[in-house]
């Protein structure tokens, strides 16, 4: 459960952003000039040709910190003893997040892209 707990607040945590809301970003690339995405992304992390084409990659990492939360405690009195047993609670814990974006160019145009990660989410 605490699992699905975690999973819940990360996406809690990204707002209304969405895959889709990326990929609308991404798709707005397409056609621009490489100088123009340079001037907007910054200077890529990566950059390389194959086949004629050149590829420059975009990436970015972040850990997002969920605080634990405290048990109940209850407790129970048997005969002239008393039981205290703790329930629930959970510890923190910190997420990797990441996202590479990949753009294709032809010549200096942007003719396509890939991503990849668990945080390639933009507002739509």
């Amino acid at each position: 459960m605490f699992r699905y707990l975690a999973i819940f607040a990360v996406f809690a945590l990204s707002g209304c952003a969405t895959t889709a809301g990326y990929e609308k970003v991404l798709n707005s690339w397409v056609g621009a000039q490489e100088i123009d995405l340079v001037r907007s992304w910054g200077p890529p992390v990566q950059a390389y040709e194959a086949g004629g084409r050149k590829f420059t990659v975009y990436s970015a990492k972040r850990n997002v910190y969920l605080p634990g939360t405290s048990p109940t405690y209850q407790t129970n009195v048997i005969g002239n003893t008393a039981y205290t047993t703790a329930v629930g609670g959970s510890p923190a814990m910190n997420i990797g997040m990441s996202c590479m974006t990949t753009f294709e160019l032809e010549g200096s145009r942007v003719v396509s892209w890939t991503y990849k990660g668990n945080d390639c989410k933009a507002k739509k």
